[in-house]
Order: structure tokens, then sequence, then C-alpha cells
């Protein structure tokens, strides 16, 4: 799977996390790359993934995932003014 491929795959499952569909892990015995799982940094505050995620999907035009990131993004702000 070459780098690019390995990246939407990481794209996607950050945004699959975020919109909380996450599959669960079904563990295998491959020992190739793209059957690894697909982590985000830890560090990143949920707004930040969020941010990144609707730049990668605008520039891959999937503007249906940009406006569900865009609501989760408002949510988000909308939360954080709340608290």
């Amino acid at each position: 799977m070459e780098e690019l491929e390995l990246f939407d795959k990481a794209m996607n499952v950050g945004y699959n996390m975020l919109l909380g569909k996450d599959k669960p892990f079904e563990p295998n015995d491959s020992d190739e790359i793209e059957d690894m799982v697909l982590i985000p940094d830890p560090e990143t505050t949920e707004l930040e993934m969020a941010e990144d995620l609707l730049e990668y999907f605008e520039s891959t035009e999937e503007y249906e995932k940009c406006a569900n990131i865009k609501a989760i993004i408002s949510n988000i702000k909308t939360l954080n003014t709340l608290i």
C-alpha cells in the first residue's frame, strides 16, 4: 500500500473516531503495514483533530465529510464557550 493510501486510511480512521463510528478492533496475524492499527496523536485535542481532518477532506473534495466535521467543530466551540 502506498504512503498516500495509508495517509488516506489514517484520515478516515480519524474521521470515524471523531464521528463516534469506531469499529471494534479485530486482531489478525497479518504483518502487513496496511493492517496495522492507526491511532491519532493522544496530545491532539478533538478540535485540532477536527480542523486537520477538515483541511484534508477539503483537499480531497469530500464535501459531505467536510459538512459533518464543520458541524462538530461548531458543537465543540459552543461547548467550550459554555464551559
